[in-house]
């Protein structure tokens, strides 16, 4: 019998999915630079990117939490999904990480996963465009 930390990742996995999968979510791509690796004959070291399609859910953020420094009037709360679009587990987002969500490029200020039990259920991100 599952317990009820994965009861509550397959509710956040139905709930943030897109609203063409029955969810309330929408698609959204995580995108993280990659060190690369160096390229003898010309000295140089070439980066590259991963992409991750996910899906998640956007909130303002609550107006008494806005200090005009750490969180700014501008910034959304993203409630991303446990689970890449293909069913895969979605990694951790990071500071050095940036969302697309909704056409809108955001970065990364902060990360809250939500992990209960070593089950991840989730991941809340401070978001700012």
């Amino acid at each position: 019998m599952a317990d009820i930390h994965d009861r509550g990742r397959a509710l956040a996995i139905r709930m943030l999915a897109p609203r063409s999968k029955g969810g309330k979510g929408a698609a959204l791509v995580l995108t993280r630079v990659t060190k690369g690796t160096r390229d003898p004959d010309t000295g140089q070291t070439v980066g590259g990117t991963q992409t991750f399609t996910g899906s998640g859910l956007r909130e303002s953020l609550a107006l008494e939490d806005v200090d005009g420094t750490a969180i700014k009037a501008s910034d959304v709360k993203l409630l991303v999904s446990p689970v890449q679009a293909d069913g895969t587990d979605m990694p951790q987002p990071t500071t050095a990480d940036k969302i697309t969500f909704d056409g809108t490029a955001y970065t990364i200020v902060r990360v809250d996963p939500w992990n209960y039990a070593g089950v991840t259920v989730g991941f809340e991100v401070q978001a700012r465009a």
